[in-house]
């Protein structure tokens, strides 16, 4: 949609864009109680098309208390906005897809987190021992050792800059890791740390740059984890984006077809003709094809080709998307209380919360599991604007490898840690708790391609007329979630029209990686404007 609006309002093009689920958004779906009954862009749900909503973004419905059909019955979801996890919502208004909107016209407030604090792991069914971060780079958890090496790893990554950032997009995160020798206490803060940020519990498997990238950036935008780093939107959800550049494209007389499904992209004589397409759900169903001169492809990277014909394009690309490319996420946990437990133990409400290796290496976990944990009800000075209720939203988060994710038994096992730390943490848990609800989304974050690999630029080297756009596309972007996503929409735009929406938009430090700084052969052709 970010792409619809500026080819729409900025170059005047006339744009269509196709969403195969019922509202506009992908995988950035938010949910509105109202009674009885959940909305997502005005379609009414129950508990059995809340379940299927999910589906369609990456998600599905693990665990509930009391069950999903009861919240439901019981209208405990009145009042509530939320989400289906996370975002990856960073620096709030001073982030790249506040960038976006201000240039659209559409900005609103993005409040962040404000405080850092850490867990120390007891051993299940004991309480955790909490300390607040200060600003000035105590961590009382620490030795003296351990605590000097932090600050001085931290301070390496403050200096990074975007070339560096670029010569480590090929490398893991355990490698540059352990290329430092880092202390174990150092090593355990900075493995939660990239977990949060790039949704990968496995370093070997996470691409250095792309975690580094925002250590670089943080100081350059006068932020850190103290100050704040990720933000919840103040209205509608992160959904609320969408639907505002919606306005925009609409505005500038482009139209949306939802429930409408691609099928195939038609390549004929080499270059891009349109789109086979599926509108509507059984009987009902009608097929057609859509004429267009390009077409920006924005599902996920393992769908191109089932989407795409083979002869165009290297077998053995074709191949590495569909078997190789692995789901990034998050086992979301998204609880609501009568009261801030925080405060209970000496925890600043708005403060994220680290807990490193949750599981014992003897349970078999790919990486150790680490677990973060919020309040975003108490982000933005307390006042969000997410819910009319005046509850507490605590939110936990934890990232396991897509494996895990769709394992009932692993994904059981974590959430029984984290509600047993809970309930062993915090003296009111059990008697505040008016419901939770589980989400594991083994691919909400995207597909990442495996280290070494370089991501599908935005523009098709081999079809003129076929661009990618989204998270994980462009062979200048770093980074994930929507952060990721608004600068690869703008790149997508320039390499259409030959622009440099990208200078204009983004300040210095939000810009994508300079070309002269990627590896050899990353950047499979030039951009053409087709």
């Amino acid at each position: 949609m970010s792409a619809a609006a500026l080819l729409a309002r900025d170059h005047g093009q006339r744009v269509l864009v196709i969403e195969r689920a019922p509202w506009v958004g992908g995988r950035a779906l938010t949910f509105t109680g109202k009674g009885n009954k959940v909305y997502a862009d005005g379609i009414e749900m129950g508990a059995h098309e809340f379940r299927k909503a999910l589906a369609h973004s990456s998600c599905y419905l693990s665990q509930s208390k009391p069950g999903i059909e009861e919240i439901f019955e019981r209208g405990l979801l009145d009042g509530m906005t939320f989400e289906n996890g996370g975002h990856g919502l960073f620096w709030g208004n001073e982030g790249r897809i506040d960038y976006l909107m201000r240039h659209l016209g559409t900005s609103f407030r993005l409040p962040l987190n404000k405080g850092l604090a850490f867990v120390r792991w007891n051993g299940e069914g004991r309480a955790g021992s909490f300390f607040q971060v200060e600003r000035g780079g105590e961590f009382p958890w620490m030795t003296p050792e351990g605590a000097a090496a932090t600050r001085t790893i931290l301070r390496d990554m403050a200096m990074l800059t975007l070339d560096d950032v670029a010569a480590n997009l090929r490398v893991s995160l355990q490698q540059w890791l352990e290329q430092r020798n880092l202390h174990p206490e150092a090593y355990d803060f900075l493995k939660v740390l990239a977990a949060s940020q790039t949704c990968q519990a496995e370093p070997a498997m996470t691409p250095a740059g792309d975690f580094l990238g925002y250590m670089g950036v943080a100081p350059r935008l006068g932020m850190n984890l103290v100050k704040g780093s990720v933000a919840a939107p103040s209205r509608g959800g992160t959904m609320a984006i969408v639907q505002d550049f919606e306005k925009v494209l609409r505005a500038h007389g482009g139209e949306v077809l939802r429930a409408t499904a691609v099928r195939e992209v038609l390549i004929e004589a080499g270059r891009v003709r349109g789109v086979r397409v599926d509108e509507g759900d059984g009987p009902a169903r009608v097929s057609r094809t859509l004429s267009a001169e390009r077409v920006i492809c924005t599902v996920p990277p393992r769908q191109l080709a089932g989407l795409l014909p083979r002869d165009p394009f290297p077998a053995d690309w074709l191949e590495t998307l569909r078997t190789q490319c692995w789901g990034a996420g998050l086992l979301t946990g998204w609880a609501v209380h009568s009261r801030n437990m925080l405060a209970d133990v000496g925890i600043e409400p708005g403060s994220f919360i680290y807990m490193p290796a949750i599981t014992r290496p003897e349970e078999g976990f790919i990486g150790a599991v680490d677990m973060v944990m919020c309040t975003i009800s108490a982000w933005g000075d307390g006042d969000p604007g997410r819910s009319t209720t005046g509850k507490h939203e605590y939110i936990f988060s934890t990232a396991l490898t897509e494996a895990e994710m769709r394992n009932p038994e692993r994904v059981n096992r974590v959430i029984a840690l984290c509600e047993g730390f809970a309930e062993a943490s915090y003296p009111h848990w059990k008697d505040s708790l008016e419901m939770i609800i589980w989400t594991p989304g083994p691919a909400c974050y995207g597909d990442w391609r495996p280290v070494g690999t370089d991501r599908v630029d935005v523009a098709s080297p081999w079809v003129p007329g076929l661009y990618f756009a989204g998270d994980q596309y462009g062979a200048r972007l770093w980074g994930g979630g929507v952060d990721a996503a608004a600068l690869s929409a703008v790149m997508c735009v320039d390499a259409i029209t030959g622009g440099q929406s990208e200078r204009q938009i983004f300040p210095e430090v939000h810009l994508g990686l300079p070309a002269h700084a990627l590896p050899e052969h990353t950047l499979e052709a030039d951009a053409v404007p087709g």
